[in-house]
């Protein structure tokens, strides 16, 4: 027979019920926790875990043990995130070795400039030429030529005479470019290179030839004259030199000056055959009856493979594929973010800069005045866009000098007074090793080098290894759900007890 006595009413007895479920249900929580927790301390074979077991440790003893465990698991955690951050933020490492021949390296280019762009006795006989009207003096067009030294001087002072316009309005007339006329009236290939020779081997220094000639340039300096660059040549590929030392490389006889104002010594520039010439390039001063030697050290830097598959921060570097270009240099990038501020502030593109297309027009002498004020500003324009190449080559140069007044001796075996003037210099400019350093990038570790290490570090404060991961999960994951699943099943068969 049923005892009614035991039952609530029906009400009662449901909310009475509910209200019992929410309680319990924590504790089945708890105790899904704890069951686990047992289990794991009792089959895992985690170093330092079975002294955790139920009846194997007791009070102060079970917790200096725990917390033996938990800074040892806290250090763990330290040195992975040392790790991480080590191989997150610091990826690359260069190393340094000397395994590259110097014939897969192209020989530098050698730009020779003159500190005075605009030289009078040129200016006297190129306003000669010019279709000059009669509203226009010839003296005043003449003088105004003064004013492309706005273009390569920092120092530049415009002078009080408006003799530009004139000069402007005469170029116009001529459809003469400033291009055209800043070459006119500067110092050019014929004035500074007389004899030229590679090796031993002679050769005409304004000859039409692929690789051993010089042309007219234009440089940061103003025109200039160079030898293996031609900036003007899109299809231009550098050589590469087979010889090295003393008796090997470029050597040519040449002039300071042909006129009497030129004679302000001359500065060589030995850059990169394929960048234009800024004032990054390592340059010597030659002067008039001396013999120069500029000895020239080319380093690469390459990337490995892995490198390249970094991100373009990472790896702090580009590549052409980057950015689906033919050939991506740095210099170049940076020029065009220079030429972009200067026609951004003066609507024009300076003559000395190369040509980016035909969406520029050229500066002319009126505007000199908002290029000289800005000279400084456009200097310093930051392209944080314009990475280095991953792929490079730069040149250090050493230079040294003899005084042929002094010594009347050269090494040179085409030395000899007939030849050389008071004006006359000699410069040799060759490789100094046939071997060339190479600083290769390289990734500190890889995928593979960062699991080995975490492997390390876990092993040496834990004794963990792979599976005891995977074992952890396992435990924390299935059984800790099979132990809720039945701690949730005991709980009517208590509410009967």
């Amino acid at each position: 027979m049923i005892d009614t006595g035991k039952w609530s009413p029906p009400g009662k007895r449901n909310s009475g019920g509910n209200g019992g479920n929410r309680k319990r249900e924590p504790n089945s929580m708890i105790g899904a926790i704890l069951a686990t927790f047992w289990e794991y301390t009792e089959r895992t074979k985690v170093s330092g875990m079975w002294l955790l077991r139920r009846n194997r440790t007791y009070g102060v003893s079970r917790f200096i043990w725990s917390s033996v465990l938990l800074q040892l698991l806290l250090l763990s955690i330290y040195l992975t995130l040392l790790l991480w951050l080590k191989f997150y933020s610091y990826p690359i490492l260069n190393t340094i070795s000397n395994d590259l021949s110097i014939t897969d390296v192209a020989f530098p280019g050698v730009t020779i400039c003159s500190p005075k762009v605009v030289n009078s006795e040129r200016v006297d006989r190129y306003v000669k030429t010019l279709k000059i009207p009669k509203e226009y003096d010839i003296a005043e067009v003449a003088a105004g030529f003064e004013f492309l030294n706005a273009f390569t001087d920092q120092s530049f002072e415009p002078p009080s005479h408006e003799s530009f316009r004139a000069t402007d309005a005469v170029l116009r007339l001529n459809n003469v470019t400033t291009w055209e006329a800043a070459m006119a009236v500067s110092p050019g290939c014929s004035d500074y290179v007389k004899r030229c020779f590679w090796g031993h081997t002679e050769f005409q220094c304004n000859q039409s030839h692929e690789y051993l000639s010089f042309i007219p340039t234009t440089a940061y300096l103003g025109p200039c004259c160079s030898f293996n660059y031609n900036p003007r040549n899109a299809s231009f590929v550098p050589f590469s030199a087979n010889i090295f030392g003393m008796d090997g490389g470029l050597t040519f006889v040449g002039a300071e000056g042909s006129e009497r104002n030129l004679n302000t010594g001359l500065i060589v520039l030995v850059h990169h055959p394929m960048d234009y010439v800024t004032e990054s390039a390592a340059s010597v001063t030659i002067t008039a009856r001396s013999e120069s030697f500029v000895e020239v050290s080319p380093t690469v830097q390459s990337s490995s493979v892995e490198v390249l598959e970094l991100s373009e921060r990472k790896r702090d570097c580009l590549i052409s594929d980057d950015l689906r270009l033919r050939n991506y240099r740095q210099a170049a990038c940076l020029l065009a973010c220079q030429t972009e501020a200067i026609v951004q502030k003066c609507g024009c593109h300076p003559y000395l800069l190369p040509i980016v297309g035909n969406k520029f027009k050229e500066c002319n002498l009126n505007d000199t005045f908002c290029y000289s004020a800005n000279y400084d500003n456009f200097k310093s324009v930051r392209c944080d866009q314009c990475l280095p190449n991953c792929y490079d080559v730069t040149y250090s140069t050493l230079s040294y000098k003899t005084d042929l007044n002094q010594h009347q001796f050269s090494v040179s075996r085409y030395y000899s007074p007939e030849l050389l003037n008071s004006d006359s210099f000699v410069l040799r400019v060759y490789l100094a090793k046939q071997v060339v350093p190479v600083i290769r990038k390289v990734t500190v570790m890889s995928w593979i080098g960062l699991l080995s290490d975490l492997g390390g570090i876990f092993n040496l404060c834990l004794g963990l290894s792979m599976i005891s991961v995977v074992e952890f999960f396992y435990y924390c994951t299935y059984r800790f759900y099979i132990n809720y699943q039945l701690q949730k099943a005991q709980l009517p068969r208590k509410a009967w007890q």
